[in-house]
């Protein structure tokens, strides 16, 4: 399910910076613009590393008579703060002569973020008003790779987009 949970499968943030798996690789965002638009061409392409704080919570839930742990873990930016829970996190290479954008937000405020929103998504998941006993069990900084493509449209002109290179998601900048 996390990949977190065997710290084997994991590279040690002390060593070197651990980078998630890019599923859209450089060679298939070509294809990628088509599918956003057909006009769209592929120009100039910049991978991007960008500084995420990932926190895995765990928690204990009887079910049947049988204790057992539940997991979820929590990227949070670390430029905007902004907050997603995401499952089956796996860490892969990092992207060569990436840009590296600095993290502007400290650890602590992140923290409380990411538990707020876990809390939020198992309350919902749960239907109850409670959702105690979260534990943290890990928080590392991550680098989640984007491409920074030029692309050129032939009624808009030349159009620069981010692409999420784990989710194939863009955003128009």
């Amino acid at each position: 399910m996390i990949a977190t949970r065997d710290e084997a499968a994991r590279p040690s943030v002390a060593q070197e910076e651990a980078w998630l798996h890019a599923r859209l690789p450089q060679d298939g965002l070509a294809r990628r613009l088509t599918t956003i638009d057909p006009a769209l061409s592929l120009g100039e392409v910049r991978a991007v590393g960008f500084p995420y704080l990932l926190c895995l919570y765990r928690w204990e839930t009887r079910r049947l008579g049988r204790q057992r742990q539940e997991w979820m873990s929590c990227l949070v930016d670390r430029c905007q703060g902004v907050s997603t829970t995401c499952e089956g996190i796996e860490f892969g290479e990092p992207l060569a002569t990436a840009d590296l954008p600095h993290a502007a937000l400290d650890t602590p405020p992140l923290e409380r973020k990411a538990r707020q929103h876990v809390m939020q998504v198992r309350r919902h998941r749960l239907k109850r008003r409670s959702a105690t006993g979260l534990e943290l069990a890990r928080c590392d900084t991550v680098r989640k790779p984007l491409w920074r493509v030029t692309a050129h449209h032939a009624r808009h002109g030349e159009l620069e987009l981010l692409i999420d290179a784990l989710n194939g998601g863009y955003y128009l900048l």
